[in-house]
C-alpha cells in the first residue's frame, strides 16, 4: 500500500475508535456520576448538566471539557463515586464521535508525552494483561537528524522539534505543513540539479567532477544516458536510472504503477520543457514521496484474531534503524536477520546496540533527566567566581555515558552514584572544583572519576547541572524539582497551572525560601496541587541554586526535611531528612523502576502507553530486573514486543 503525502495525513487524522454508547446510556452515566455536583442547584464550576440527555443539549466546548476532565482523571473528584474504566472509555468515545460528527476538531492531551502518567499505573503492572498489545497504524514524521542523514536531507532543514515536551520525538506531535513541504521540494530540486550536471565530450557524457558517482563525479553513472543531448535513452537505461534513484532515496525498487507514473511524467515534461527538465522532474519523484519524510508503519502481514497486522520485515528493519540509529538501514539492509520471530528481532536489536552507547540511547537519558537546560538558565556568577554551566552539563553527560556503557543496574546507579567528572576542574576560571565542593588544591587526571562525599551527593539529581536546570535565575525552585520527582520517579500527575493563578513567591530577603513558600501551604486552593511537589522539592535546599552543597542559608542552619507522600503505597510514603536520603529510598523501590520502564516505552515507541500495553511493560520490567539492570536488555525487550511489531486500525 503506497500513500501520497496527503493520504498519509488523512490516515493519521482518522484512526478512530467506534462509538459504543447510545444517548440513553450517556444520560445515565452523567446522572450517576456528574449531576450531584453539576445540577441546576449546585452548578459547581458554573456548569449544570441537569437535563443533558443528548449531544445537542450542551455546546461543543462543554463536551470537550467533560472529555478532557475524564481522561485526565480530574473528574469525578477522588472522594466521589467513580465510574468503571469501561464506562469512562465508552463515554469518552461517544463524546469524540459526537464531536466529529458535528464537524468539531478534537485534540487529546493523552497523545502528548507530558500526559502519559494519566494511565493508571496499577492497571499496567498489577492487573491481568491484554493478550495482544499493538500500536495504531501510523505515519511518523522523521526527526530532523534522520532527515538530514537521508538522501533527501541535502539543503535547508525543513523540520523542527516542539519545545516543552518531556520527549521531543513523539509520533502524534508532527506533520508536514505547507512551509516544510516547500523546503522539501526545494531541497529535492537542488539535489537532482546537482545529480544531473553533465557535458558531452568526444561523444560521451561526463559528469561534473567532485563527487562519488561515476569517475569521481557528482553525477551518478546511471543518469548519464538520460542526459545525452543527441541520443535517446533506451527503456532499459531509463528503468536502471529510476530504479537507482528509488533505491538511493527509499531503499526499494518502484512498483509497476510508480514506474509507469514516473516515466509518464518524464515524457510529458520532456516534450513540453525539454529533456533535461523531464529527467529532473522524474528523478525528483522519490524524494517527494511520503517515505522520504515519514515512517510508514502500516503492517503488511495477515490480519490476526485480534485485528492486528504484523509489520513486514522491511518495515521492522526500517523502524529499528530510525528508532536507534537516526538513519535508514543503508548497507545493513542486506544483513541476515530473523525478523519473523520475536527472538530474531530481539537479537537484531542486540546487534544494532553493540559497542558504545548509541546517540539515540544517550538522548533518552538527556531528555529523561532534562539537565541540559542548565546551559540556558542565566545566572550571575556566584561570589564573583566565574563558572561555566556548559562544562557542568558536559560533566553530567559524560557521567551518564560511563554508567550506560557499563550497563549494570543503570537506573539505580544513575540515581545513587557518588562519583562525578569535573573536566574543567583544573581551570579555576571556570570554578569547577568549588561548584562540586572539591578542595582548592585538587587537580584532576584525564578521564578520572572523582568521589564526592556520600552524605552530600547521590546521582544525577544532585549534579550541579540538574540542580541548575531545575532552578530559577536567582533562586532554587522546589516546585520544579518536586514535579520532576513526582512525575518521573513516582509516575504521578500534576494538573496544569490554572491561567488565573499568578505563580510568584513573595520576595523577602529576611526569610529563607522555605519560609517564603509558607504562603502556598496556607492556601487550600494552592496546596491542593503543591502538596504533591513541595515536600519532594524542599530537601534540595541542601544546595544553592548553583548546585553547591550548603549547611546554612541566611546564616541559619538550612532546613532539608521533606516527605514522599500520595503514592498509595505505605512502603514508599515516608518522611525524609534530605535529598540524598530521599533519592536513595526511591532508588530501591520497584515502582521507581516500573515508572522508568514506562518512560523508556514512550521514548522508544514514540507514544504513550495504554492499558493494552500492560503485557509489554510487565515483560520489559522483568527483563530489566533479571538482566541486572541492563539498558540494552530493556530496549531489546521493548523493540521486540507486540506493541512495537503489530499495528491495528483501532484499539
Amino acid at each position: 500500500m503506497k500513500l501520497t503525502l496527503f493520504d498519509a495525513l488523512v490516515v493519521k487524522a482518522f484512526l478512530l475508535v467506534p462509538m459504543s454508547l447510545g444517548a440513553t446510556e450517556v444520560s445515565a452515566v452523567l446522572e450517576r456520576y456528574c449531576t450531584d455536583c453539576h445540577d441546576a442547584a449546585t452548578k459547581k464550576g458554573g456548569l449544570s448538566l441537569e437535563g443533558v440527555k443528548k449531544y445537542q443539549d450542551a455546546p461543543p466546548t462543554v463536551w470537550s471539557a467533560i472529555r478532557e476532565k475524564i481522561q485526565l482523571r480530574e473528574m469525578p473528584p477522588k472522594k466521589k463515586l467513580q465510574p468503571a474504566t469501561d464506562e469512562k472509555q465508552s463515554l469518552v468515545t461517544w463524546i469524540e464521535q459526537s464531536l466529529l460528527a458535528a464537524g468539531e476538531h478534537i485534540e487529546s492531551k493523552l497523545d502528548l508525552p507530558n500526559y502519559g502518567n494519566y494511565v493508571d499505573h496499577d492497571a499496567l503492572f498489577r492487573a491481568k494483561a491484554h493478550p495482544a498489545p499493538a500500536t495504531l497504524v501510523r505515519v511518523w514524521r522523521h526527526r530532523p537528524e534522520a532527515y538530514e542523514r537521508s538522501s533527501a536531507g541535502a539543503g535547508i532543514q525543513p523540520f523542527s522539534m516542539a519545545p516543552g515536551h518531556q520527549f521531543n520525538d513523539f509520533s502524534r506531535l508532527y506533520a508536514v505543513d505547507e512551509s516544510s513541504a516547500e523546503i522539501i521540494l526545494r531541497n529535492a530540486q537542488q539535489l537532482v540539479e546537482t545529480q544531473t550536471r553533465a557535458k558531452l565530450e568526444n561523444g560521451k557524457m561526463i559528469g561534473e567532477p567532485g563527487g562519488a558517482g561515476a569517475g569521481g563525479s557528482k553525477t551518478p553513472g546511471p543518469f548519464l544516458p538520460l542526459l545525452h543531448p543527441e541520443k535517446a535513452a533506451t527503456s532499459a537505461e531509463i528503468k536502471i536510472a529510476i530504479d537507482w534513484q528509488f533505491h538511493q532515496c527509499l531503499l526499494r525498487s518502484p512498483t509497476e504503477e510508480e514506474f509507469s507514473r514516473v516515466t509518464g511524467l518524464l515524457e510529458r515534461v520532456s516534450e513540453k520543457y525539454g529533456k533535461l527538465n523531464g529527467v529532473r522532474a522524474a528523478l525528483t519523484v522519490p524524494l517527494l514521496m511520503p517515505e522520504a519524510v515519514y515512517r510508514l508503519e502500516l503492517g503488511a502481514g495477515k490480519l490476526d484474531e485480534f485485528g492486528r497486522r504484523r509489520l513486514a520485515p522491511r518495515e521492522i528493519r526500517m523502524a529499528l534503524h530510525y528508532t536507534l540509529l537516526n538513519t535508514q538501514p543503508g548497507e545493513t539492509l542486506g544483513k541476515k536477520a530473523d525478523l519473523d520471530t520475536r527472538e530474531g528481532v530481539g537479537a537484531f536489536v542486540g546487534q544494532l546496540l553493540e559497542g558504545d552507547p548509541k546517540p539515540r540511547v544517550l538522548r533518552f537519558f538527556d531528555e529523561y533527566f532534562d539537565y541540559e537546560k542548565a546551559s540556558g538558565v542565566f545566572k550571575e556568577p556566584p561570589d564573583k567566581l566565574p563558572f561555566d554551566a556548559n562544562s557542568l552539563v558536559r560533566d553530567t553527560r559524560k557521567l551518564i555515558q560511563s554508567i550506560v556503557t557499563e550497563d549494570k543496574d543503570v537506573l539505580r546507579t544513575l540515581l545513587t552514584t557518588t562519583r562525578t567528572y569535573a573536566t574543567d576542574g583544573n581551570n579555576y576560571q571556570r570554578g569547577g572544583p568549588r561548584i562540586y565542593g572539591l578542595p582548592y588544591d585538587w587537580k584532576p587526571r584525564d578521564g578520572e572519576l572523582v568521589e564526592l562525599p556520600p552524605d552530600q551527593r547521590a546521582g544525577i539529581l544532585t549534579q550541579p547541572a540538574w540542580l541548575i536546570a531545575h532552578s530559577g535565575n536567582f533562586d532554587n525552585d522546589p516546585v520544579r524539582r518536586g514535579k520532576w520527582i513526582r512525575e518521573r520517579l513516582l509516575g504521578g500527575t500534576i494538573p496544569d497551572l490554572p491561567i488565573s493563578v499568578d505563580a510568584v513567591v513573595p520576595e523577602d530577603k529576611a526569610k529563607t525560601l522555605r519560609e517564603r513558600f509558607e504562603v502556598i501551604r496556607k492556601s487550600d486552593y494552592c496546596w491542593r496541587c503543591h502538596q504533591h511537589m513541595n515536600p519532594l522539592g524542599m530537601p534540595f535546599e541542601a544546595y544553592d541554586h548553583f548546585g553547591r552543597f550548603r549547611t546554612k542559608e541566611l546564616k541559619r542552619p538550612v532546613e532539608t526535611s521533606g516527605a514522599i507522600t500520595g503514592t498509595g503505597d505505605a512502603g514508599i510514603d515516608s518522611t525524609v531528612s534530605d535529598a540524598v536520603d530521599m533519592i536513595r529510598r526511591l532508588a530501591q523501590q520497584d515502582r521507581t523502576q516500573e515508572v522508568f520502564v514506562r518512560y523508556a516505552f514512550r521514548y522508544f515507541l514514540g507514544r504513550n502507553e495504554i492499558t493494552r500495553d500492560a503485557r509489554t511493560l510487565q515483560e520489559a520490567n522483568a527483563v530489566y530486573k533479571n538482566s541486572g539492570g541492563s539498558m540494552k536488555a530493556l530496549i531489546a525487550s521493548l523493540l521486540s514486543s507486540d506493541s512495537f511489531l503489530y499495528r491495528a486500525p483501532e484499539l
